[in-house]
């Protein structure tokens, strides 16, 4: 049986094309990569985005609340109008109570720190815990 010779000059990855790059293209409506190693994506709308940081600064407190545990979050880059959206989806995920303070604080009713972290982190934010 003959065995068939490969041309192995010019078949490395670096030289592989994705065949269905133009498809993808052509369905995405942008121009097909003219090589391997090329993006058939371009995010224009993320390189002029701001950069804003997703920090959120949690505490635990008891003291001047007649005993009673509350969990404060600080957001660093929210305004009064995004506070108030997330203080709603937090109580009601968590199914808590609480508040938005004047000072831009969100107060939420009891020891919910661990349900908190989780479901920030899920969301893509930072979170710092001060105070144990």
């Amino acid at each position: 049986m003959a065995s068939k010779r490969i041309d192995k000059r010019n078949s490395g990855p670096e030289n592989v094309v994705n065949p269905f790059a133009a498809a993808l293209a052509s369905a995405l409506g942008v121009d097909a990569p003219k090589g391997p190693g090329e993006s058939v994506l371009h995010d224009d709308e993320d390189a002029n985005a701001p950069m804003t940081s997703k920090r959120v600064e949690m505490r635990f407190e008891k003291k001047g609340r007649n005993g009673k545990m509350a969990t404060l979050l600080t957001f660093d880059s929210l305004g009064d109008a995004e506070t108030t959206e997330w203080a709603k989806r937090l109580k009601q995920s968590l199914g808590v109570g609480g508040s938005v303070e004047a000072d831009g604080q969100i107060l939420l009713q009891g020891d919910v720190r661990t349900k908190v972290l989780s479901l920030l982190t899920k969301e893509g934010w930072t979170v710092k815990r001060i105070g144990g």
